[in-house]
């Protein structure tokens, strides 16, 4: 639960972007110890804790241009009287847009971004973070002859030129004199020229979505989307129609409490006829003339009253595809609205950290009894094996002794009908098993045959002989020995024809079936129905021939094994059906496994019957 301070709603840095540095509250007494024109600006009590005048315009700024420095290297310089950044909340923006840009990363595999930012202001804030943070390149506009000049020299002070460009334009410009102008489209080109010429990165949160994408479908969706320019639009539209609504906002709502910063901007920042809500309206009007040009509209709503009517405004030119976010941060909330007119960006992937938050978890407890080391790292280990066995895609956000934190990614339902897969796997095994049973049957009971063979007529040929001995007893001994050896003669032709006949027959089954393996014939090898060794006679040599036959049911085998293989697809191409965080955490004791639904067409029973597929494993592993 947000805590709540004193006169004022609660606080909402709970709900700020996870990857949002700003989450953990900056040092205040590491900034004055380093920043003399911030130490200018604090106060200290008794224990040595720094404070800071938050009603002070002058504190305000020194405290946004300290921490630029500090935690991104820019030198920026804001003139009195014009809008003071609070980097949250910029911030916030910038990484959903970064999140948008990553899911549009699955069908364009551009290198550098190039954003449009309607309105920079003096500081050039959005374009100064997105180049450095993200590497973006940016076309600004500004119609303040002020705030243009600040943000051009900003940009200049952190030699940025390469990659920010700032336009003057009119009042009550937006978009579509800006994006069909000959110079900024020649800006463009000459961005998108320096952008072909630098080595596509590798991005390491990035790589395993684009790895995944890099076959031949990929080809053709990068030739759909090659004709958009701009990847994406973003601006902080003025929020108020009057100066009176400046005055009256805070009187509207009850609970409200003081404001805990002073308000900055000159008026032209802030103030604009009809409000944000006819700013916006126009902005949604003009896209629908530019849908061939950017890929994604983003614009920031400031007030909570206004969302329904921007809504209804959107819905009139019907986009493919649109999403809505929060921006919280310490006790203020923005809004934030995406639309697409690309059908293959379904822009709704993307939740908020409140979405995320107000979305229950499925959980599962991890038994001390079914582990044999109870612990998160060992209860890790064990999930991280089934997540690998479903093949679906893992990025770990966070990982300590106590607390493991991941985002998952399925594109098949790998998890769905395990008893069917494992009974499928055992009658294989059995087959297999059979096939080489067999095998070694026919071997064994081929050389025992000749075996036996060879006694049986050894037997006979002794018995003939005693046979001729004594009832021939009158003929000499030169006769006996004539008569048996034209008898040895005989056998021997007769067995040299069976032999060669069997042996030619033999050779001849061999060949066909080797063809039929090789060949990729339809029928499947018949390699059991073969000549047994014994049919061949007392041969040769049938260690040889045995040797012979083993190799080739072997080499049969395989060939059958890898026919019978299960085919595993890749996820080119494939939507991912199933989106979800997981947590594995340690509390009180016990280890927990909590898994929340983000998105995807497999929904939350999906995600159920994972988790069920998880349980059975705990149980009864069989991986």
């Amino acid at each position: 639960m947000a805590t709540k301070g004193k006169g004022g709603p609660p606080k909402l840095n709970q709900f700020m972007h996870p990857r949002n540095p700003y989450r953990t509250p900056p040092s205040f007494k590491k900034l004055a110890m380093q920043y003399p024109e911030f130490r200018a600006h604090c106060t200290y009590d008794l224990s040595g804790k720094v404070h800071l005048d938050f009603k002070n315009c002058d504190a305000l700024r020194a405290l946004t241009t300290c921490l630029l420095d500090q935690d991104f290297g820019l030198k920026v310089d804001i003139p009195d009287g014009r809008l003071v950044p609070t980097l949250p909340l910029r911030l916030n923006y910038l990484l959903w847009l970064e999140d948008l840009m990553t899911l549009a990363a699955r069908t364009d595999q551009k290198c550098t971004r190039i954003g449009v930012d309607i309105g920079t202001g003096s500081a050039c804030i959005y374009p100064l973070l997105a180049a450095k943070q993200f590497g973006w390149s940016m076309l600004c506009t500004e119609a303040d002859e002020v705030s243009y000049e600040s943000a051009v020299n900003n940009v200049k002070n952190n030699s940025m030129q390469d990659e920010i460009f700032i336009k003057k334009v009119q009042e009550n410009i937006i978009l579509k004199d800006i994006l069909d102008d000959e110079a900024s489209l020649a800006e463009i080109t000459a961005l998108q020229a320096k952008e072909e010429s630098v080595d596509k990165p590798q991005s390491s949160q990035d790589s395993p979505v684009k790895a995944e994408m890099e076959h031949e479908t990929n080809d053709k969706k990068d030739m759909e989307s090659s004709n958009y320019i701009f990847d994406f639009t973003m601006c902080n539209p003025p929020f108020f129609g009057s100066e009176e609504d400046i005055h009256t906002m805070n009187k509207s709502k009850k609970d409200r409490g003081e404001p805990v910063s002073v308000p900055t901007g000159a008026v032209q920042e802030i103030v604009t006829s009809g409000g944000e809500v006819s700013f916006i309206t126009q902005m949604i009007e003009e896209s629908s003339h530019l849908k061939d040009k950017v890929r994604i509209f983003t614009t920031l709503i400031g007030t909570k009253a206004d969302i329904k009517k921007v809504k209804q405004a959107l819905a009139t030119v019907g986009p493919a595809h649109s999403s809505f976010t929060e921006f919280c941060q310490g006790r203020t909330m923005r809004w934030g609205l995406a639309w697409t007119f690309d059908p293959k960006l379904q822009l709704n992937q993307i939740m908020s950290k409140k979405q995320m938050a107000n979305t229950k978890p499925m959980v599962m407890l991890m038994p001390r009894s079914l582990m044999t080391a109870y612990s998160v790292p060992a209860a890790w280990r064990m999930v991280a094996k089934w997540l690998h066995y479903l093949k679906v895609k893992v990025r770990v956000f966070k990982n300590t002794k106590y607390f493991v934190g991941a985002h998952v990614k399925a594109y098949k339902p790998t998890w769905l009908h395990q008893r069917r897969k494992k009974r499928e796997l055992d009658r294989r095994n059995k087959e297999k098993t059979h096939r080489t049973e067999e095998s070694d049957d026919i071997e064994i009971s081929g050389e025992g045959e000749t075996l036996c063979t060879e006694e049986r007529h050894e037997q006979h040929c002794n018995l003939i002989e005693d046979n001729t001995v004594s009832q021939n007893e009158e003929l000499s001994v030169e006769a006996t020995e004539k008569h048996q050896s034209h008898k040895r003669s005989k056998d021997e032709s007769e067995e040299g024809q069976e032999e060669s006949t069997h042996e030619r027959k033999r050779q001849r089954v061999f060949s066909e079936q080797l063809n039929q393996s090789t060949n990729g014939s339809k029928e499947k090898p018949t390699p059991y129905q073969m000549i047994s060794p014994n049919d061949s006679g007392i041969g040769n040599s049938p260690d040889k021939e045995i040797c012979s036959n083993s190799e080739f049911l072997k080499q049969i085998s395989e060939k059958l094994h890898k026919q019978k293989e299960p085919h595993v697809h890749q996820a080119s191409g494939l939507e991912c059906i199933l989106r979800f965080n997981i947590h594995l955490k340690q509390a009180g004791g016990l280890i927990s496994l909590e898994l929340t639904y983000l998105g995807g067409s497999a929904g939350k029973n999906g995600l159920g019957q994972l988790l069920l597929f998880m349980r059975n494993q705990l149980t009864n592993p069989t991986i």
